[in-house]
């Protein structure tokens, strides 16, 4: 009788959930193992990737940590830095890590091993929180323990886990969810709700998307909550707490980033506002999924789906809530209560209610009838977080609880028990085949060195080293071809050994970059910096932030050098190769040289001879007077979409080498980049070619405005047509066109400038 007293002691209501709990994450590692494997035990041993977007994460917060002081991010975009919360940096993390570092130990050489450790074992922390979400909806203990991993393993977080490491939390929307479900009961205020307050805020600096998704579901919660006890002054409390909650960690980042972001130009649209949207598409059959296989297999259309929409709450939970669908309306003709499989608690409609009004705001226009131009206007700083599509992941949550919670109905229906277990296990095994066909091939090429341990470190740190490299006489590294941020104004192809190379010699020494590939950051920022790689006509503004005259240290990947552009080439004709090796050279760039440039210096002397060659076609538009005028008095807003700039027929009485070059004007919100469309036509009128330019790829800046440029072989008698191309409207200047070999000269007397081969140069 003693011993069967303890048992059932140990075995407590309350003791047995945390002992389901265990279950639950020890059944994780079972189906996690095979997926993740030696990440698990040696997560500082390996990289997801070393190139792309996941590099520069991971180099961002080693960076951080190891050489940095204060919430600057100083590793790019020298030497201003960039505010580490605006960056995909893990602002908080970072800012943790570098702390340790400075106060209690060394841990600069495992920032890699605790980025990839912290993604993995908080998978723990989230089957935790989902199972205890599951059992708060009055899940049986065997269902909860079943499908907490599983529905933890297909969320969408997950497949961040291989580049964007800020977003690969899954923890945090079941956590605000259960905290939710814990307020609606308990009413009240409790000491814990700290820790729920502090985590929230870490996180919502770390990546804004990943407390957006926790803020706003509590924001929508208590309204909804509200609503449906009839906005009764009453019953204000248990609202105001849940979106309280929500609402003061929005005002809090929100406050931050106002007072403390030093950038006043970010790039704000990026494509419009939240181009990247969520769709029912991605959320029931996005591709790779067994319901878009089947119905693929089946003949049925679908249409493409973009990655941020990819949901995908599985086949399992598809069909369950399909179900519940069917009975909801079989009940309504039978006039029927509702069935018991279908009940569900207010705090569960809730939380459903909520998230979905959360993925309508994911969703926006592409569901919605909203004007983007309105929206665009009046958002304000929410236009630089372009993918909404990742405000529908509480969504996923709700649905997937919602379909294991119909299978624990009919768990408990079925009889006898073997056959109740055996059905739900049936059930779950779909469930993981679903994850091993969607979620485990984006983790089988991910076992990659790290390249910021001490051990690579070394590689490069001899390399300077026998190439008597001296880094102290350095003061930055700039890397060719373009390596700067991805928007709606400038793209970069990153050329790979470019990439890999600069940010482990930077790593290694402790240079920082003149490029950068942070997010959101200021557009005079980017501008400034890629100036550094225009035409040697154009003066660069960056030589004067330049805080000493140290060298720049050149690098640029072995494949890269053929397809370098005209100031990119530029800047390797007027420095000294310091190293070479078979994947990248290192230049070293004077100053003094960068200022001198001859070019400039030609265009001068061109211009006092006073014979001004004229180009075959010049467009001033100085008859639209405009303040933002490239040279002259105006310049042109073209339509949005596609819009005539020209058509010129040749008058020359051979094929001719022609030169084209237009101004763009780009801005952080209203003016689109665009294209320059050509289209090339015999003296028959029968086409010959077409292309097109993105300015955004071009390297030519002179204030705000870019320069598009190209080369088009014009037939005898033929014919160019020249149109412009803009996701919104644009603002062209000086478009011009002369023969190759030609170097025409544009003179306004009341300017304090004249144009050489259209690009501005002081008198």
């Amino acid at each position: 009788m003693a011993t069967s007293a303890r048992i059932n002691q140990f075995f407590s209501p309350k003791r047995l959930q945390w002992l389901g709990a265990l279950a639950a994450a020890l059944f994780l590692l079972l189906l996690a193992r095979p997926i993740f494997k030696d990440y698990f035990t040696r997560p500082n041993s390996m990289m997801y990737s070393f190139g792309g977007d996941a590099l520069v994460l991971y180099y961002n917060t080693a960076y951080h940590t190891r050489y940095d002081d204060g919430s600057t991010l100083r590793n790019m975009n020298y030497p201003d830095g960039e505010y580490i919360y605006l960056t995909d940096a893990q602002g908080a993390l970072s800012n943790t890590l570098q702390w340790i570092n400075r106060h209690v130990t060394d841990i600069s050489g495992q920032t890699v091993g605790i980025v990839n450790a912290l993604n993995l074992y908080l998978l723990f922390a989230a089957v935790v929180l989902v199972f205890f979400l599951l059992r708060a909806l009055k899940a049986h203990l065997f269902t909860a323990i079943l499908f907490s991993p599983l529905i933890v393993l297909l969320s969408p977080q997950i497949c961040r886990s291989v580049v964007h490491f800020g977003l690969a939390y899954p923890f945090l929307i079941p956590m605000g969810m259960l905290w939710f479900i814990r307020k609606y009961n308990v009413g009240r205020l409790e000491k814990r709700d700290a820790l729920m307050l502090a985590v929230s805020v870490f996180f919502t600096f770390n990546n804004p998307y990943t407390g957006f998704n926790v803020n706003f579901f509590l924001v929508l919660a208590g309204m909804l909550l509200f609503a449906a006890e009839g906005f009764k002054r009453k019953n204000w409390k248990r609202p105001a707490i849940i979106s309280g909650m929500g609402l003061l960690v929005l005002v809090l980042v929100f406050l931050n980033f106002k007072l403390f972001d030093p950038v006043h130009d970010r790039m704000d649209p990026q494509w419009g506002f939240f181009d990247y949207h969520a769709t029912f598409e991605g959320l029931f059959h996005p591709p790779h999924s067994l319901l878009h296989d089947w119905l693929t297999r089946n003949k049925i259309k679908i249409p493409e789906i973009e990655f941020e929409a990819m949901l995908n709450v599985g086949l399992v939970a598809t069909l369950a809530l399909a179900v519940m669908l069917l009975m909801t309306i079989a009940s309504v003709f039978y006039r029927k209560n509702k069935p018991t499989l279908q009940r569900l608690a207010p705090e569960h409609r809730i939380l459903l209610g909520s998230t979905l009004l959360l993925f309508l705001l994911a969703a926006n226009t592409s569901l919605l009838p909203i004007s983007r131009e309105w929206m665009e206007t009046n958002m304000g700083w929410l236009m630089m977080f372009k993918a909404s599509g990742r405000l529908g992941w509480g969504l996923y949550f709700a649905l997937t609880v919602t379909g294991a919670l119909f299978i624990d109905k009919l768990f408990r229906i079925t009889s006898p028990w073997f056959m109740a277990t055996l059905f739900s296990v049936l059930f779950a095994a779909l469930w993981n085949s679903e994850i091993n066909q969607y979620i485990r091939p984006k983790f089988r090429d991910v076992f990659q060195a790290n390249f910021f341990s001490r051990e690579h470190e070394q590689e490069m740190l001899d390399v300077l080293h026998q190439n008597n490299i001296d880094v102290g006489q350095y003061q930055a590294i700039l890397c060719l071809p373009k390596m700067m941020a991805w928007s709606d104004k400038i793209l970069s192809h990153i050329n790979y050994r470019t990439q890999i190379y600069s940010t482990r010699i930077s790593m290694a020494t402790g240079l920082p970059m003149v490029n950068s590939m942070l997010s959101r950051i200021g557009l005079q920022h980017t501008l400034e910096r890629v100036q550094m790689l225009s035409n040697p006509l154009v003066e660069r503004t960056m030589l004067q932030k330049f805080p000493n005259q140290k060298d720049i240290l050149l690098l640029v990947g072995s494949d890269a050098i053929p397809e370098l552009k005209t100031g990119e080439k530029y800047l390797l004709d007027i420095s000294e190769r310091v190293a070479e090796t078979k994947d990248f050279s290192l230049y070293r760039l004077r100053l003094a040289d960068l200022a001198n440039s001859k070019a400039i210096q030609q265009a001068k002397s061109a211009f006092q001879s006073g014979t001004f060659p004229a180009p075959s076609l010049h467009l001033g538009y100085d008859d639209q007077p405009s303040s933002l005028a490239f040279y002259g008095a105006g310049c042109r807003q073209t339509k949005a979409k596609e819009d005539d700039v020209f058509d010129f027929v040749s008058p020359f009485e051979r094929d001719t080498q022609m030169v084209f070059s237009g101004w763009t004007y780009v801005d952080p919100g209203k003016w689109s980049a665009g294209f320059w469309l050509f289209s090339v036509r015999d003296a028959a009128g029968a086409e010959l070619e077409n292309f097109k330019v993105e300015t955004r790829q071009c390297n030519d800046v002179q204030g705000n405005w870019i320069r598009g440029e190209a080369r088009v072989r014009l037939p005898r008698g033929g014919h160019l047509q020249v149109k412009s191309y803009g996701h919104k409207a644009m603002l062209i200047d000086e478009v011009m066109l002369w023969p190759l070999g030609v170097s025409p000269i544009v003179n306004d007397p009341n300017a304090e400038t004249f144009l050489f081969e259209n690009f501005k140069v002081k008198k």
